[in-house]
């Protein structure tokens, strides 16, 4: 059977059978680069709409049933029925151009392709009888409905063309116009020879041989060659190592030349708060304020990322510019590094920075100043006895005016003591905090050293709220337990200094992993979000004048530290406030108490 129909078939028919061939082909192959992006994808259905429609060409005219040659040619609209809805949407993908009225179109044009296709099956509304069989094949006769889906069609191919040539235009990129313009070449002549041999002059009653699926040979030519000539070709790109593009933690972007993003990865998205796909054909510029000029390679360049909700988030920027084998430059791939954890690190270095400079400097000035100190406070001690006895001795002899002056000076000698007492609590403050971390470490168990810290500071916390604990069962940390108590008290003093008569102090213990966690929340007044980075820093208080040194947090801060524990602070909008000590476990996994 398959040698009759071959004898019968007309060299015309050559030309259908290779279009059909050479199409598949090419679909295969740019499914093959990347199946994933959606320009490949537009461009395989395309193709392979072509090879759809050139097959069954094949087919029908070496059918000798004039009804079999009728639903073969109603069957090859589901080739050609959506060129025009497909052709639109494929360049709008590699422009890249938003055109959101034309992608809001896009539904209603596949679905009147659809309609066309179901109306073409069921109905003689679009071919009408099959007229005569000629030496080159069988021709058909096409209904005045016909005229509405030329015109639609033909009205998709031209607003496709307007939407390349406008970027065609303004593209920075020598080697992507040089691609436009062979795809605009590829679509608009064989769109004009299949409108005239294939539609418009068998509507007029001319029966020519069609040559609308071997003028599409010629889109067909153009995509192998961009595929062959091309490092980075418009319509098929390949995968560029999308399974490694996407599994990297670094966010990585491929920029056009001009910084429209073609492509991200999920690390990206995930930095940027939003879908991969939601940052393509948008300009790397709004993402990242202060990128410059995408073509001006940097190895790493710190800036901030703008995420959906306009948060900055700083990140560490590199690029490097993809070029054709001419030299032209063709992409531009950018990574992007969340550099977060980076900033974070790099604040506690400069804060534990600061703290051991003032320690350094607080030994040295605490040493000089003790002495005179202890002389001074000593000397006011003897002075306040004299004073008293000298008193008792005028009690009986002075006038009035005289015991007044006494009595003032006893005051003026009160005040001064408790001016260097004063004094000598802050030097004892520096030389502590100057000491920190020094002491002899041991294993320990944290909730002793919270209800230690609570009864040192019992007095206090009489008078200021009340204070609630919620202990779980810990493991032992290795550390040094006055060191321990002194960061438990010193944070539990100043959450009764933040709250009100009736306010509450909560602290909270738990296992987290290996070591221990101690939340102490207050809800007092809060902290506000610009001081949170500066509670650490020695000497920085909120407290007024002459109620606070400032070095409470800074001493806890570095006893923690210098555990290899961790001290946090947070303070919501809605007010109190949180700290939390984090430290290690003390004991080998396996290791008995």
């Amino acid at each position: 059977m398959m040698r009759g129909v071959v004898s019968r078939m007309h060299p015309y028919m050559v030309i259908p059978l290779l279009s059909c061939v050479a199409s598949a082909m090419i679909a295969a192959a740019i499914l093959a680069r990347d199946p994933v992006r959606r320009a490949n994808r537009l461009a395989a259905l395309l193709v392979g709409g072509v090879s759809w429609w050139a097959g069954c060409e094949v087919l029908w005219n070496a059918a000798e049933d004039p009804a079999v040659v009728l639903r073969l040619v109603k069957l090859s609209s589901i080739g050609w029925a959506g060129l025009g809805p497909v052709a639109l949407h494929l360049f709008c993908e590699l422009a890249q151009d938003p055109a959101p009225r034309i992608r809001r179109a896009l539904p209603v044009l596949y679905a009147f392709s659809v309609a066309v296709v179901a109306v073409d099956l069921t109905t003689p509304l679009i071919h009408d009888g099959v007229v005569t069989r000629h030496a080159w094949g069988w021709s058909y006769g096409l209904a005045r409905s016909y005229v509405a889906f030329y015109v639609f069609t033909m009205a998709c191919v031209t607003v496709a063309l307007w939407v390349m040539w406008r970027t065609f235009r303004t593209s920075p990129s020598a080697a992507e116009r040089e691609q436009m313009l062979l795809l605009v070449l590829g679509v608009s002549l064989p769109a004009t020879i299949a409108s005239a041999t294939d539609g418009l002059l068998p509507y007029l009653g001319f029966q020519v041989p069609r040559f609308g699926t071997a003028a599409f040979a010629l889109l067909n030519g153009v995509i192998a060659w961009t595929l062959y000539r091309y490092t980075y070709p418009l319509v098929a790109p390949t995968t560029f190592g999308r399974e490694i593009f996407e599994s990297l933690g670094e966010g990585i972007a491929l920029l056009r030349p001009d910084g429209w993003i073609r492509a991200a990865n999920a690390s990206l998205g995930r930095l940027a708060g939003c879908a991969p796909e939601r940052l393509e054909s948008r300009l790397a510029g709004d993402l990242i304020p202060n990128l410059g000029d995408p073509l001006q390679e940097v190895a790493e360049h710190e800036c901030a990322l703008l995420d959906a909700e306009d948060n900055r988030i700083p990140v560490s920027v590199g690029s490097s510019v993809v070029r054709e084998r001419s030299g032209q430059p063709v992409a531009v791939v950018l990574v992007v590094r969340d550099l977060r954890e980076v900033v974070e690190l790099r604040r506690r270095l400069v804060t534990s920075g600061r703290l051991a400079a003032v320690g350094e400097l607080a030994a040295g000035i605490a040493h000089e100043i003790n002495n005179p100190i202890a002389y001074a406070r000593s000397n006011l001690g003897l002075l306040h006895e004299h004073w008293d006895e000298l008193a008792k001795r005028l009690e009986h002899r002075a006038d009035p005016e005289t015991h007044e002056r006494v009595d003032e000076g006893r005051q003026l000698i009160d005040e001064t003591i408790e001016g260097v007492d004063r004094a000598a609590s802050i030097v004892r403050d520096v030389l502590g905090f100057s000491h920190a971390g020094h002491g002899e470490r041991e294993l320990v168990s944290v909730n002793d050293a919270v209800e230690a810290a609570l009864r040192v500071g019992a007095p206090h916390l009489q008078q200021h709220g009340r204070v609630e604990t919620h202990y779980c069962e810990l493991p032992l940390v290795r550390a040094s337990t006055q060191e321990l108590k002194q960061v438990f008290l010193n944070l539990i003093l100043n959450a009764a200094q933040a709250i009100t008569d009736d306010g509450l102090i909560r602290i909270t213990t738990r296992p987290e992993g290996a070591g221990v966690c101690v939340r102490i929340e207050d809800d007092g007044h809060g902290i506000e979000p610009d001081l949170l980075q500066r509670v650490f820093d020695p000497f920085f208080t909120t407290k007024a004048v002459g109620e606070g040194t400032g070095l409470g947090l800074a001493i806890a801060y570095q006893i923690v530290t210098s555990h290899d524990g961790e001290l946090r602070v947070e303070s919501p909008d809605c007010g109190g406030t949180c700290f939390e000590v984090r430290l290690p476990g003390g004991l080998d996994p396996g290791a008995g108490i």
